[in-house]
């Protein structure tokens, strides 16, 4: 290894290891918004320059097309920053991204036509032009995004300049967890090495296969061979643990410390402030912040135009049923919600047993139970509209995980991890593990396990653009049923 300090004119060190600026990865979220900033002024200009043009259109005024590029771009620069979508980790990632831009671009449209419309200079600028402009801004934006993230995964290969060169201190289960996911992570890691700090048991396994000590560490980060320091040290004294981040707080690189083994355990969790103190913050609450209320105007303004709009179907349902001979048309069953609480669910009568006790037996595929009319609307999920009005009482949503029958939910919850959690937000006539064909029976465990993942996976994820797909798909699933009993 190369003594502190020597390095070659052509910017490696000694021993070939290529030195580089630690600011690239800051700097390319600045040149990232700087693109979406000039695009967004450009494409309005240029927009406007080519209808008028092409349409005929005379007097064309590129002050006030310009002006109105200017203003746009500020705003949705400013929400993308605001969001930490030019932070660099973000960059690296498409999963979400098409989402973010079209939510933060058409609230900087509207914004721009509220302010026009306020100071009477709407009349100035024309609808084409806006149509078009939103269009091509739109699509510009996007194209420099995916264009940046493939960017960021080459250069983040085999030593690229955006390549994060992480050395971890503890020679311990902790340090070789932690490199473990770094390595496997999209975000261009690389672990130079395990370092000892001498706080570790010799006993552990990992302690013999450590690359050095605490001195060869500092060699290698002043030689430009590390980016990071991560310590991963065993559980120790705070007296040792301090005199460790001094040792190594002289050294010119950043320095993170990696809490413990139950940190790394949940990945999924984010970094909160709560009392001025850095957490990892594993559930959030659901629906927290304006979620809740997108949530029941969904379900109210939805449910409502779809009573209305079935109302003649479940009219003739509730004929049909009446004809086909004794029995009531609605079939009423006890069901937990939201936070646990019990309600009525209505469903149209399918069966001639209604059970609704202490033992209920699932309906199965070919079902003697299941009524000739009944079997036709339990395969296109008829049955299911009278809890339209489940919805409007506010005991369901739209769209949630579906509510089961109180036997049954015992009976899951002692057999299922987290099973219980699916009772965070109110059930649906619809869900995201149903349209991923988790509907009808669940007789095994495993298919029960499944609904839970997703529904479990719904709850985490919910945005109103995630309940929109879901209705979507649902629709795809009611017209060409698979597994419907």
């Amino acid at each position: 290894m190369a003594e502190s300090g020597v390095h070659s004119a052509d910017g490696f060190s000694a021993d070939g290891v290529r030195r580089r600026a630690p600011v690239a990865r800051a700097l390319f979220g600045d040149i990232v918004q700087f693109f979406d900033f000039v695009n967004v002024i450009f494409t309005s200009v240029g927009v406007a320059y080519l209808y008028h043009r092409f349409a005929f259109q005379a007097g064309f005024d590129f002050q006030s097309y310009a002006t109105a590029g200017i203003v746009a771009a500020t705003v949705f620069s400013t929400l993308m920053r605001r969001d930490g979508y030019y932070e660099f980790e973000q960059l690296a990632r498409l999963d979400g991204l098409l989402r973010a831009i079209l939510a933060r671009w058409a609230l900087t449209v509207l914004g721009l036509l509220a302010f026009a419309f306020a100071m009477k200079l709407s009349d100035s600028y024309s609808r084409v032009w806006l149509f078009a402009w939103s269009g091509a801004a739109l699509a510009v934006v996007i194209s420099v995004r995916v264009a940046a993230a493939a960017f960021v995964h080459r250069m983040s290969r085999d030593g690229g300049v955006f390549a994060r060169r992480v050395a971890v201190v503890g020679a311990s289960s902790l340090g070789l967890k932690f490199a473990e996911r770094a390595v496997a992570s999209p975000q261009g890691i690389s672990v130079v090495g395990v370092y000892k700090c001498g706080l570790e048991d010799p006993r552990d396994a990992q302690y013999a296969h450590a690359k050095g000590g605490l001195d060869d560490l500092a060699k290698a980060a002043r030689n430009g061979e590390v980016d990071d320091i991560v310590i991963a040290a065993p559980r120790t004294a705070p007296e040792d643990m301090s005199g460790l981040i001094r040792r190594l707080s002289i050294l010119p690189v950043s320095i993170a410390i990696c809490p413990n083994i139950h940190w790394l355990d949940h990945l999924g969790g984010a970094i909160a402030d709560v009392g001025g103190v850095r957490v990892l913050s594993l559930y959030r609450r659901p629906l927290e912040g304006w979620g809740g209320v997108a949530k029941t105007v969904e379900d109210y303004v939805f449910g409502i135009s779809a009573l209305i709009v079935f109302a003649p179907v479940m009219a003739l349902i509730a004929l049909a049923l009446k004809l086909q001979g004794k029995g009531p048309i609605l079939f009423a069953q006890q069901r937990h919600g939201f936070n646990n609480a019990v309600f009525k669910v209505y469903k149209f009568r399918t069966m001639t047993a209604a059970d609704d006790g202490a033992v209920i037996e699932q309906a199965k595929t070919g079902d003697a139970r299941i009524t000739p009319i009944g079997r036709f609307l339990r395969r296109y999920s008829l049955d299911e509209l009278p809890q339209l009005f489940n919805v409007i009482r506010g005991e369901m949503s739209l769209v949630g995980p579906r509510p089961h029958a109180l036997a049954h939910n015992h009976q899951y919850a002692r057999m299922i991890e987290n099973y219980s959690g699916r009772h965070k937000v109110k059930p649906g006539l619809t869900g995201w593990a149903q349209v991923n064909g988790y509907r009808g029976e669940t007789s095994e465990r495993e298919q029960m396990a499944g609904r839970v993942r997703y529904d479990l996976a719904y709850i985490d994820n919910w945005s109103l653009w995630f309940d929109i797909k879901i209705l979507i798909l649902t629709v795809r699933a009611v017209v060409f049923p698979k597994n419907a009993v």
